[in-house]
């Protein structure tokens, strides 16, 4: 909001922009000559100039603010917080808080603590690390700190004007990672053509086209972007920190900009294609005709354009500003009127969806629904609960399932936070059977009903109740090293390893991980994998193995490659995608290891790649291709495992020490019967080269014994006949 301070400056510069002038005001420098000067605050004119006092406005220091200044007033004060480095309070920045006197934001509140000052509680917020802490309401008289999770943009009807001595806080130190929420969420850009927002030019740079304009903002440090400005002629790009929201006094047309806002979706985007750079384009004033597919009320424009995103047939939204309403439309500027509208702006949609995740407060629970453009098969279920809580498709466009609060039943693990009902989803879109095999072509979706649950027993509008937020996104989630939990067995061992080649117990859904046999009597021209079998560790339910591996070949080559061999570090590796089986966090992975010591090793596979019908070589074996195997023929046989933990993005070990995690490399020998004849149509000598050499060195005695027992017998023999010729 715009503010000054009353009085006489000290200095006035035309220092260039606010980030410039708060620099100089931190340090205590005179812009003009560059001397010590003791610096409280500043008026910022919104284009280039600084006033500059060496008094603050009351309660932090004596003078005053002008009760009624001009729109381009704006007031930075210094404050000194403790605790708090300078990169937590975000000195790279021009300001750190914006405040707005006598005000409060209602029903947020995440964390209430007693402090001694303003700065204390300032400070709090910057240190909060159990939740993204977006906004402060602090009372000077009983010294009360309240702590958000939302702010006055994100709930614009919350905000309430106060008699108390109060002031509300924006936290201006949020990045591009945590501005949309703890949760995650999304960043879309609204474009509004040959349009701007007046008296406020701030961080300026050349960009060649209006995507590096817009990437601009994304990557901005100095600068919380909140708009961009950008010029297709001059090629100009103006990234602010002010919004339609904060200047909503000082904006309108002009010809020579185009005016775009990231906003902020709490939707899933992954099968999204936007054809344009910016995902909607907004007319202000105005409304498109006809009969809306669906509505909401009392939500934000942020709300209305993620239900957007979760409506297949969305193709533009009428959003009344006054009342807060949203109106979703099968229909665009090409089928139907516009019309002018002054409390209205109609938004067109510039992307296509192919999959859309949306959900509804019930009397029964959270209904989540799922509706997709081509028949669909599959299956949503509950995550850790796919026995007792899981839907499955074939050939469907519309998939439903419904999630009971945990006082109705535990069989889908609701839980319910903070007086809302909460769900943890995936949906199954990855082809891989049996479908609770977590792949990261899977989606994860927190479902949260924003309903207290005294009131769910009572009917409640189905729009604009909950909000469905993509938790895990492939390429962001980072693989965590942890060291190796036991010595390698003696004759073979398996094991993982991170893309740095360290071994590793733990990864995220996704993850490109090597699985990795190695052993110290043989090399990778004389082993090969015969079968892999993944099976769950822990768990309720029924544990589904999941052969990876079946007769030397992948089964999923786009999820475990083939078996190739690594002469360099003398080893067999399979580069995989870390998943899980829904039950446990822990996957047991199963292989048996075969040792050939013929004289040519083990050959490959060739094995067919059932999407592209091609072959391809694998250093696994298929036991059916071999035969003219000798009855006498040896062989063996080890069947070694190891146990990995795989977590999705905003987990951690805390959900999962209830299980015990097992050995990294657990080795089991085995020399049955059963197992030879399973190996019976073996083509290839099958032996360790332990075994292979003392065999050889055993026959060879045995040989030589022999062949000395002849030799003796047979000068037995013929002294005998000596003896028995006539003289």
């Amino acid at each position: 909001m715009p503010a000054r301070l009353d009085g006489t400056p000290v200095v006035v510069s035309t220092a260039g922009h606010d980030l410039t002038c708060a620099q100089y005001c931190r340090n205590n420098i005179e812009p003009t000559t560059g001397a010590q000067r003791v610096c409280a605050s500043f008026n910022f004119d919104g284009r280039e100039t600084c006033y500059f006092f060496d008094d603050a406005a009351s309660p932090a220091g004596t003078a005053d603010l002008n009760p009624n200044p001009s729109a381009n007033n704006f007031y930075y004060e210094k404050t000194c917080l403790p605790g708090v480095s300078a990169h937590e309070a975000c000195t790279y920045r021009s300001f750190s808080f914006e405040r707005m006197r006598k005000t409060a934001l209602e029903g947020f509140v995440k964390k209430s603590i007693q402090v001694g000052s303003r700065e204390e509680c300032l400070s709090a917020c910057l240190k909060e690390r159990s939740f993204t802490c977006r906004s402060v309401n602090y009372n000077y008289d009983g010294y009360l700190c309240e702590l958000s999770t939302e702010d006055r943009r994100s709930k614009p009807n919350h905000m309430r004007m106060s008699d108390q001595p109060i002031d509300y806080y924006d936290n201006n130190c949020l990045t591009r990672q945590n501005r949309c929420g703890a949760s995650g969420g999304n960043l879309v850009f609204v474009k509004t053509t040959q349009f701007e927002i007046h008296y406020y030019d701030h961080t300026q740079s050349v960009e060649a086209q209006e995507s590096y304009c817009l990437q601009k903002c994304l990557d901005s440090l100095n600068t919380f972007c909140r708009s961009v400005e950008f010029s297709p002629q001059e090629k100009n790009c103006i990234v602010s920190d002010e919004d339609t929201f904060s200047r909503a006094d000082q904006q309108g047309a002009v010809e020579s900009k185009d005016y775009y806002e990231p906003i902020c979706v709490s939707a899933d985007l992954s099968s999204s294609t936007c054809r344009q750079q910016a995902a909607f384009e907004r007319f202000i004033g105005t409304s498109i005709e006809g009969e809306p597919v669906a509505s909401a009320q009392a939500v934000t424009v942020s709300d209305c354009i993620s239900l957007c995103f979760q409506n297949l047939n969305c193709k533009s939204i009428n959003y009344d500003r006054t009342q807060m309403i949203c109106y979703i439309y099968g229909k665009g500027r090409e089928d139907a009127n516009i019309k002018a509208n002054p409390s209205f702006d109609y938004y067109e949609f510039n992307c296509e969806s192919q999959f859309g995740g949306m959900a509804l407060c019930t009397n029964e629970g959270i209904r989540f629904i799922v509706n997709t453009k081509e028949p669909y098969t599959g299956a949503i279920y509950a995550a850790e609960k796919f026995s007792t809580c899981s839907q499955v498709v074939e050939n469907q466009k519309q998939i439903t399932i419904t999630f009971p609060p945990p006082t109705i039943s535990t069989n889908c693990g609701t839980v319910i936070k903070d007086g809302k009902l909460e769900a943890l989803v995936v949906v199954s879109l990855d082809g891989v059977l049996p479908h609770q095999v977590t792949t990261e072509w899977d989606r994860f979706y927190r479902v949260t009903c924003a309903v207290s649950m005294d009131k769910m027993e009572e009917a409640m509008s189905p729009e604009g109740t909950v909000v469905v937020t993509t938790i895990y996104d492939a390429g962001e989630a980072n693989a965590q090293v942890l060291e190796p939990g036991t010595p390698p067995p003696i004759t073979a061992t398996i094991s993982f390893l991170d893309e740095n080649e360290q071994k590793l117990t733990k990864a995220s859904i996704g993850d490109q991980i090597t699985l990795v046999v190695e052993s110290n009597q043989a090399g990778p021209h004389n082993m090969m994998l015969t079968d892999c079998v993944a099976t769950r560790v822990g768990g309720e339910g029924d544990a589904v193995p999941f052969a990876i591996i079946d007769n030397g070949c992948p089964r999923y080559p786009a999820l475990v490659g083939p078996v190739e061999q690594d002469f360099e570090k003398n080893r067999l590796k399979s580069d995989m995608k870390a998943f899980r089986l829904d039950g446990s966090y822990d996957v047991q992975i199963e292989c048996t290891v075969m040792f050939c010591a013929g004289p040519n090793g083990c050959p490959p596979s060739n094995c067919m790649d059932s999407g592209t019908n091609e072959l391809f070589a694998s250093h696994g074996r298929r036991k059916r291709d071999a035969q003219n195997i000798s009855e006498n023929d040896k062989r063996t046989a080890e069947t070694l495992s190891a146990i990995i933990r795989v977590l999705a993005e905003g987990e951690d070990d805390l959900e999962a020490d209830d299980l015990n995690m097992k050995s990294n490399s657990t080795r089991y020998f085995t020399e049955e019967d059963e197992e030879l004849d399973v190996l019976e149509a073996i083509d290839t000598i099958c032996l360790s080269d332990t075994m292979f050499v003392s065999t050889v060195v055993g026959m060879s005695v045995v040989c030589l014994i022999l062949s000395a027992m002849i030799v003796i017998w047979g000068c037995q023999s013929l002294n005998a006949e000596k003896k028995q010729l006539p003289m």
